[in-house]
């Protein structure tokens, strides 16, 4: 097969969970033997306004690589999910190549052009959701003052859009209650609803249902997920609930120590938490002795950096160690004795826990979405109410206080599914799609896919 892997950001650059899952499975059908590129988003924020293309060579597969500047079009809310140029530059990668098969991550950036590109030439699609942008043009449902949304509407997310400017953002911080009052009052059949975007939201809504229409199947890392996307207008018939594999490269010897030593890995920012998590620390009693180890990066967060490095500064107890490399996380784990995932944002399926849980780390995670769907309360792991230091704090305090806590948590450490049976498992998926004939238009792609794969339950099972 020739398959085309689409991503928002590729290794080296770019390390977030699902460009680290892209490139694996990038890697993975290249090492079975199937002809693979990847087409994938250099920067948005180039000095030039015009895009271009770079090629390259990179562990044996074709790497295209995009630039353009987001910011200097003439309509950026557009543009970041409807780009006319960056579809056709997918476009020219595809009549260049000629793959059989797209497999997008995400959606993010690549938008909807990137959809149409592969359709209009009869390729086969396949749509990882690894997030939430094709509700949400911030990704993780949370408002730029940081509330949790539970949902799309035009109105809300007119709000959201306008909030990301100080003119909106600051008075709503200053009077909230007058904010929700005169946000209240907009709707799309008055004044109001044109002048704050609603329209341009609805338009965004629909241009992304319809491309999501057209893939011929869409992955979901768990049932929250594909719950909420059904919830809002996506075909059952198109979604298979598949929890993403673990790359397991070692089996790290775990020493038993006195000290217990909790740690946080993943992006250091409002949004993960990171800031309850050291905030429940200082409330921890007692002279038994702990650490606290913190991997991941701030990049982009300049305040939050500087808020947590002088908090840090006056732990004696507590270290911010920076990034690694995706394959040492195995080291690190294995200096661990239990993982913290204090999100804010409902996750959808931790790499993180996963990863913890394949080596037999317990969790303790908010209880929220994806985590608290892999966390079993006193079972596996130990959850605590979002935004809440202090029952953080209450459970870190007990594996501290009840010595048989933490055995029994490792010995009830979930399953994973393999990095490789997940990839035979996406073979298999990817196999059947280019045996089923070509469709000549996206009509008779549906009712192809629906009489052909939606139909057959087999290959769509959930793998915790």
């Amino acid at each position: 097969m020739r398959i085309l892997i689409a991503v928002h950001g590729y290794p080296p650059e770019h390390n977030g969970g699902a460009e680290r899952r892209a490139e694996r499975t990038a890697r993975a059908m290249a090492e079975r033997g199937h002809e693979v590129a990847v087409v994938c988003i250099q920067t948005d924020n180039a000095e030039h306004t015009d895009l271009r293309i770079t090629h390259s060579l990179q562990d044996g597969i074709e790497v295209w690589r995009m630039a353009f500047n987001g910011g200097a079009n003439p309509d950026p809310l557009r543009w970041s999910y409807d780009h006319p140029e960056l579809g056709a530059a997918v476009g020219r990668v595809i009549d260049a190549w000629h793959p059989e098969l797209m497999h997008l991550f995400s959606g993010y950036l690549l938008g909807a052009s990137t959809v149409d590109a592969a359709v209009a030439r009869r390729v086969r699609v396949v749509i990882d959701l690894t997030d939430y942008w094709w509700h949400c043009h911030r990704i993780n449902l949370l408002t730029p003052l940081g509330k949790r949304c539970d949902g799309p509407s035009q109105a809300g997310c007119a709000r959201c859009h306008a909030e990301q400017h100080r003119r909106f953002r600051l008075p709503a911080q200053l009077s909230p209650h007058n904010a929700d009052m005169a946000w209240s009052l907009v709707q799309p059949d008055n004044l109001l609803g044109p002048m704050l975007g609603l329209p341009a939201q609805a338009s965004r809504a629909a241009r992304l249902q319809a491309a999501l229409a057209k893939a011929d199947v869409l992955l979901a890392p768990s049932q929250f997920l594909a719950d909420f996307y059904q919830r809002h207008g996506t075909n059952g018939k198109r979604m298979c609930v598949w929890r993403q594999g673990v790359e397991l490269t070692q089996c790290p010897l775990r020493t038993n120590e006195a000290t217990l030593r909790v740690g946080y890995l993943g992006q250091v920012k409002p949004h993960k938490g990171v800031d309850l998590l050291i905030e429940a620390w200082k409330k921890l009693r007692g002279t038994q002795p702990r650490r606290l180890e913190i991997y991941g990066s701030a990049a982009g967060e300049p305040d939050y950096e500087r808020q947590l490095s002088q908090e840090l500064a006056q732990l004696p107890d507590a270290a911010w160690h920076g990034t690694y490399q995706g394959s040492g996380v195995w080291d690190v784990l294995a200096g661990l004795d239990v993982v913290v995932v204090p999100s804010r944002w409902v996750e959808n399926s931790p790499n993180s826990i996963l990863e913890a849980q394949a080596v037999g780390v317990p969790i303790v995670g908010t209880k929220l979405g994806g985590i608290a769907e892999l966390v079993e309360h006193n079972r596996n792991g130990l959850l605590f109410a979002v935004d809440d230091p202090n029952e953080l704090a209450q459970n870190l305090q007990r594996l501290l206080d009840e010595p048989e806590l933490l055995p029994h948590l490792r010995a009830n450490a979930m399953p994973f599914l393999a990095h490789q049976a997940a990839m035979d498992r996406l073979e298999g998926l990817y196999q059947q799609l280019t045996r089923q004939q070509t469709p000549a238009s996206n009509n008779e792609r549906t009712s192809a896919h629906e009489r052909n794969w939606g139909d057959t339950a087999t290959p769509c099972h959930t793998s915790r």
